[in-house]
């Protein structure tokens, strides 16, 4: 599976170079440094499967090796080193039709973190996440006080402490009076201060991405989602048709669905009253969200009821698909669906895996847009 493409095909013959293949590269790079050191053909004896998560925020990209292992070569001799990184790619042959040749999808480079063994038969998994160089993102605890900084400014002075680029995709830019890191890493404490104020965090390979989501949900549908069986055009001419569905799940929450939000917030000083609400556009009646958090304007209110509503009826409509392979299905991505009855409508990619081991599958996770907020 691991061999190069010129390779295996060298001694093929004509039909046989047209049958559909997908195999992977790993290059392994140790912890102290040095040069890359492509292991496929090692590995190509032991691998079982490769399992690879993109996630659209909160948690970071991972993958997952799975070795076998009779022999303890993993456990022993071959062990890997925790803090070395692998660099990863996905190659396709003859996907989805006869003529398309070779294609690779490049995972990146990732930081190996744990090493888990598991019998019968004997199988070791060497899990890694999304590398950060020499970054101290993750595992130092940190206590400090940030006082009046902006969002944007705690996460950009984060990310230049840790040698990383900061991508900020946001149109507003909350002020923060007080806060405090109190043994966190930085990692934790801008998950954390991003999600307080309605932003959403990506970790990437040499980046932070803080991102408002609900711009990418008012983005026109990449893909056409027809229900198997079922009859329907695209929207746009620009959607292409996910095809290759193998099965799906989907769900619909009854409770902790909101119609509107309203803060009430009394100033401890002079006692003055803020107010502010937030309807959801698509309902008409239900249930009433009410927080009482601090704000210091009526619009700081009405920012606030937007942003908790949002949380509480973002995963009102949610869903699962398994499909064949597809490097194109990446979290972030809109899908409009069809024939799907009160599921109908668009959705976004919150987390896309693909996997390759006996086949290349893809399988993604979906929640339904919001209309207006």
């Amino acid at each position: 599976m691991f061999d190069i493409l010129s390779s295996w095909l060298g001694g093929l013959s004509g039909r046989e170079k047209l049958s559909r293949r997908a195999w992977v590269v790993v290059k392994y790079t140790p912890k102290d440094g040095g040069e890359a050191k492509d292991i496929s053909e090692d590995l190509s004896k032991y691998f079982l499967s490769l399992s690879f998560t993109d996630n659209l925020s909160d948690t970071v990209d991972d993958i997952t090796l799975t070795l076998e292992d009779k022999a303890q070569l993993w456990l022993e001799e071959w062990f890997p080193e925790a803090g070395a990184k692998l660099d990863i790619t996905i190659h396709t042959y003859n996907w989805t039709n006869l003529a398309e040749g070779e294609h690779t999808l490049a995972l990146g480079q990732y930081e190996i973190d744990e090493i888990e063994n598991e019998g019968f038969p004997s199988t070791v998994q060497i899990k890694a996440v999304s590398a950060l160089g020499n970054s101290g993102l993750r595992g130092v605890k940190k206590n400090r006080t940030w006082e009046n900084i902006s969002v944007w400014k705690c996460a950009s002075d984060i990310c230049k402490e840790n040698n990383l680029k900061l991508f900020w995709d946001c149109d507003e830019n909350p002020n923060l009076d007080h806060v405090e890191q109190a043994s966190q890493s930085d990692l934790e404490f801008l998950e954390k201060i991003c999600k307080d104020n309605g932003k959403n965090l990506k970790v990437m390979i040499d980046k932070i991405v803080i991102f408002d989501d609900d711009k990418y949900e008012q983005k026109d549908a990449i893909f056409f989602c027809l229900k198997p069986g079922a009859y329907g055009t695209a929207s746009s001419e620009n959607e292409l048709l996910l095809n290759g569905i193998t099965g799906y799940k989907l769900k619909a929450k009854t409770r902790d669905v909101y119609w509107k939000c309203q803060v009430h917030y009394q100033k401890t000083k002079d006692k003055t009253v803020i107010d502010g609400e937030f309807i959801a556009p698509d309902k008409t009646s239900g249930l009433v969200l009410t927080v009482n958090k601090q704000v210091d304007t009526q619009a700081d209110a009405e920012r606030l009821a937007k942003k908790s509503l949002r949380e509480k009826n973002k995963e009102e409509f949610t869903g699962s698909f398994s499909l064949l392979g597809n490097f194109y299905i990446m979290s972030g991505l809109t899908i409009e669906m069809k024939g799907f009855g009160k599921f109908d409508g668009k959705y976004i990619i919150t987390k896309a895996e693909h996997s390759v081991g006996a086949a290349y599958t893809t399988s993604i996770d979906v929640r339904k847009c919001l209309n207006g907020y």
